[in-house]
């Protein structure tokens, strides 16, 4: 008898909560750092050792798949590895991490999932430790990338234009971008896949230049064009995220591929 697959999203946000309702009536758990209602709701905190016994209720789980959206800068990277090797003890057949497209620096090039990394910040570096971490689990780890997440009450740089303030950053410098339901389906995909490769990357394949970008964000708002302001501390003119060969691989298609047709359906 074919075992039946469950899951367990830990770090249940914004895309995790769009990935639990993709779920539907699956068996997937997820995880809040304090007591739930929710029947479905697993106590776990991965910066608290006392909370990682609560796994032990997967214990008995034949064929899991676990999903690890906690964001980056919230992550004890001294607790980190630990927190990985327990879960390499339950029996797993699929450990996906969510990650960034950060690691892959801010020279002007284009990247995909096969590209070199560059880590070239404090950002990067953090999150290329927490990938390395990640895949020297065991063998089921995998590692899906993704672009700036945006979609419905997420708008990159709303609060900033609506408050008329300056934006700090390259007006020409590249933004990759990606809509959270788009996102949220790549995950998906990589998690039912029956042979993925290690890492993935998930954008919508139209990087946009950032004056072009804000500019947009402001005639939807009706509200002034931004200035920006750039210094000693502004990024490169940053990565363009290439999204063909992860199409190519999995067969995901993103809905929203043009982001100012995502940002309208979102506002």
């Amino acid at each position: 008898m074919k075992s039946v697959r469950s899951s367990l999203i830990i770090g249940c946000g914004y895309l995790g909560k769009r990935l639990l309702a993709l779920c539907g009536d699956q068996n997937c758990r997820f995880t809040n750092r304090t007591e739930s209602s929710d029947i479905n709701s697993l106590v776990l905190d991965i910066n608290d050792e006392s909370t990682w016994n609560n796994l032990d209720v997967l214990s008995e789980e034949k064929a899991l798949t676990i999903y690890c959206m906690v964001p980056p800068s919230q992550i004890d990277l001294t607790l980190f590895p630990s927190f990985v090797h327990r879960i390499s003890s339950l029996n797993t057949t699929r450990c996906i991490l969510i990650s960034s497209t950060v690691v892959y620096g801010n020279t002007d090039r284009v990247v995909d999932s096969d590209s070199d990394v560059e880590i070239d910040s404090d950002r990067a570096k953090r999150q290329y430790y927490i990938e390395q971490a990640w895949l020297e689990s065991n063998e089921d780890a995998f590692i899906v990338q993704l672009a700036g997440l945006y979609g419905p009450d997420r708008i990159i740089g709303r609060k900033t234009i609506m408050q008329g303030d300056t934006i700090n950053g390259d007006p020409d410098g590249w933004l990759n971008l990606i809509h959270v339901d788009d996102a949220a389906t790549l995950v998906k995909r990589v998690g039912e896949m029956d042979d993925p490769e290690i890492i993935e990357l998930g954008c919508d394949g139209a990087p946009i230049k950032r004056k072009d970008y804000y500019s947009f964000v402001a005639e939807t708002l009706e509200k002034p064009l931004p200035d920006f302001h750039i210094d000693d501390q502004t990024r490169g003119i940053g990565r363009r995220c290439d999204n063909k060969l992860t199409i190519e691989r999995t067969g995901w298609q993103p809905e929203y591929r043009n982001f100012k047709e995502g940002l309208l359906k979102s506002m």
